[in-house]
């Protein structure tokens, strides 16, 4: 799939992140915090019904993580992103700016 992120962020400032249950934990080692840190510091908590570890705000936008340095969005934790942030755009679709992946 060809697509080349022009870095502009607004896929982070718009767009609410769902995050899986792995995604935080993943973050909060990244982070070398506790998971119970990461939990109260960006606004996840435990579901006490389901036991899962859910955002607060359902797709909640800005994502936290997206900084920028100069005029470039960069991800605060690239290597251990949401899933859903390593498959955007799908396939056959354009980011929200217009880009499209092929």
């Amino acid at each position: 799939m060809n697509f080349i992120c022009q870095r502009c962020g607004s896929c982070c400032k718009k767009i609410g992140i769902p995050w899986s249950e792995l995604d935080p934990r993943l973050a909060a080692d990244y982070l070398n915090i506790k998971i119970s840190d990461f939990l109260d510091r960006y606004g996840f908590m435990v579901n006490e019904y389901s036991g899962e570890i859910e955002n607060t705000e359902y797709n909640a936008a800005p994502c936290p993580f997206l900084k920028y340095n100069r005029n470039n969005a960069v991800c605060k934790i690239y290597p251990v992103r949401p899933w859903i942030c390593k498959g955007y755009p799908g396939p056959g679709t354009s980011c929200i700016e217009g880009q499209v992946r092929s």
